[in-house]
């Protein structure tokens, strides 16, 4: 069973992440609206370093990579919007994870562009969208079910993630490049 021991080491700041069904990576990429200077093969350590130069200047990025029957979108120093998300959902589901030391962890679960659930990983029983019942039931359908949740949230995305697209995320994937695409504002 993987444990995960990766992502301490590699998400120790903002970090948004997405795994996604029925979207390719090219249909990611072109949602951005990237030009064509804006799109480079990267690993997330080197997006990551770049985020954090160009952070002040307002410059974003999304790592974009394909994974088991999906794609994961990772976004280093920022969150994804609910737009995006959406976006990202509409021909499929999407679970988006908001991962930091410094913000509640928001966890949102999307289907076809609508949200189904979105709670905070820690404190869901005071922060569930539509409700705490709907939350749970939903945990209950992820490996481990909500008693993972509770145990460790970041794992249990972890695990929801790797289920929807039906693929480990790992860090061989971490390491090899994926897509970077610069944002435009």
């Amino acid at each position: 069973m993987n444990e995960y021991a990766f992502v301490a080491d590699s998400f120790s700041e903002i970090t948004s992440m997405a795994w996604c069904t029925g979207i390719s990576v090219d249909d990611v990429i072109a949602g951005f609206h990237p030009g064509s200077d804006a799109i480079a093969a990267a690993t997330l350590k080197d997006t990551w370093a770049l985020a954090h130069e160009l952070y002040y200047e307002g410059t974003r990025f999304v790592l974009v990579g394909a994974l088991g029957d999906g794609v994961v979108v990772m976004a280093p120093s920022n969150c994804m919007s609910d737009s995006t998300l959406a976006r990202l959902s509409q021909a499929g589901a999407c679970l988006g994870v908001a991962l930091a030391e410094e913000i509640p962890p928001e966890v949102t679960y999307l289907e076809k562009g609508q949200v189904v659930v979105t709670f905070d990983g820690i404190f869901w029983q005071y922060d569930a969208t539509p409700d705490v019942e709907t939350v749970e039931r939903w945990m209950a359908t992820t490996p481990g079910g909500v008693e993972a949740w509770r145990t460790d949230y970041g794992i249990a995305a972890f695990r929801a993630g790797e289920a929807l697209v039906g693929a480990a995320f790992d860090d061989q994937w971490l390491a090899r490049e994926h897509a970077r695409v610069r944002i435009r504002d």
